[in-house]
């Protein structure tokens, strides 16, 4: 079984986390400090590290980069109730955090970044080792006969007016019960360009129903930004680009992308627009501004969820937001599910709102009878 491992100086809330999660699919083991950590990690049996920011004589950041540094596979996520955005920075462009979590954090949500974590850290080993069975290629190949693309509306945080609507994978298939997996899937098999040009195809046939001056955004997997198809003239989404937002999460390495300066450009120039997507989720880091030259930033959903309540994450968005606005960038809050939040994310300067509260993933014909 997976294990994890919490590391807080507060021995209450590790005896409080541990209860609540003793019934997950992983083993909890605890540390009241980091030389209690280090002890842990050296049996080489954990699978993902959850570290509180403040502890004795270290960042929880710090400490994370070195078990980046000397165990790279082990997933590492920040809990804490005492963020600010240097500390923001390190966790992200230099522990290379998982997810960037904020207290109070309830414990059905910290098991279900866990379990992802948990995902990730045996999907990338079995990308390196090369370990692809047969079933999960067929499992594949048939949940892309299922995929279709629901659409969630993006609007005017101060207004309500309608501005956009995302594009979300969906499949129908068991083995692939959240888009990630099938995302992930993709990667694995080396056929991430040929998942997103069925994207890019199904989007621009539901296109011509959208609500007039809509724009609609798509995700990227991040190695698509090298592919030829996309640059083409004959790329089914060529036609809309100017209505066409491309949100890019920075799963992998954006250098590692063979000129991306030189596409992005070229995206720009056809008139597509550029999003970076899970800002505050640990994927994206900060230096993805400098990278993409982005002109929408999508705060993720775990910094939004009530913010209203978190003077934290409140003051974490409120510095986000300041830099978007320095740069020129419009800043997005993603995963608004109350009226609380959206009150809140609206008087922190949020200028676009995405959620339940404005309104659920649907199919395109639904949403254009509902916004029309």
């Amino acid at each position: 079984m997976a294990l994890a491992l919490l590391v807080d100086d507060d021995p209450t809330l590790l005896r409080s986390l541990s209860t609540a999660l003793r019934k997950q699919p992983f083993d909890v083991v605890t540390a009241e400090s980091v030389d209690e950590a280090w002890q842990v990690l050296g049996d080489g049996q954990v699978d993902v590290v959850v570290s509180d920011e403040r502890m004795p004589g270290i960042s929880g950041s710090e400490f994370l980069t070195g078990v980046r540094n000397r165990h790279p596979d082990v997933q590492r996520i920040v809990l804490t109730g005492h963020a600010d955005m240097a500390a923001t920075i390190a966790a992200i462009n230099e522990a290379h955090v998982f997810r960037f979590l904020t207290k109070p954090c309830s414990a059905p949500d910290l098991a279900e970044v866990i379990r992802e974590a948990i995902q990730a850290r045996i999907a990338g080993i079995m990308q390196r080792s090369g370990d692809l069975d047969r079933l999960s290629v067929a499992a594949f190949d048939e949940a892309l006969e299922t995929m279709w693309i629901a659409y969630q509306p993006i609007v005017e945080a101060a207004t309500g007016r309608l501005v956009a609507f995302e594009a979300l994978l969906r499949a129908r298939h068991p083995a692939f019960p959240s888009p990630p997996m099938m995302v992930d899937m993709a990667v694995r098999l080396g056929r991430a360009f040929e998942l997103d040009r069925l994207v890019r195809r199904r989007v621009a046939a539901d296109l011509p129903a959208a609500p007039e001056g809509s724009s609609i955004f798509v995700n990227l997997i991040p190695e698509s930004l090298g592919d030829p198809a996309l640059l083409s003239a004959d790329d089914p989404l060529h036609p809309w680009a100017e209505r066409i937002v491309l949100e890019v999460t920075e799963r992998a390495p954006l250098d590692a992308i063979d000129d991306v300066a030189g596409r992005l450009a070229a995206l720009r120039q056809l008139g597509y627009r550029i999003a970076l997507d899970d800002l505050g989720a640990g994927y994206a880091g900060l230096t993805s501004f400098a990278t993409l030259h982005p002109d929408i930033v999508k705060f993720d959903m775990e910094l939004i969820r009530d913010i209203h309540l978190s003077s934290t994450r409140s003051k974490l968005v409120t510095s986000m937001v300041q830099l978007c606005n320095e740069l020129g960038i419009a800043p997005l809050a993603e995963g608004v599910e109350s009226e609380g939040e959206l009150a809140h994310v609206v008087g922190l300067g949020c200028e676009l709102v995405q959620g339940y509260v404005v309104g659920r993933p649907r199919t395109m014909d639904a949403q254009a009878q509902s916004w029309c």
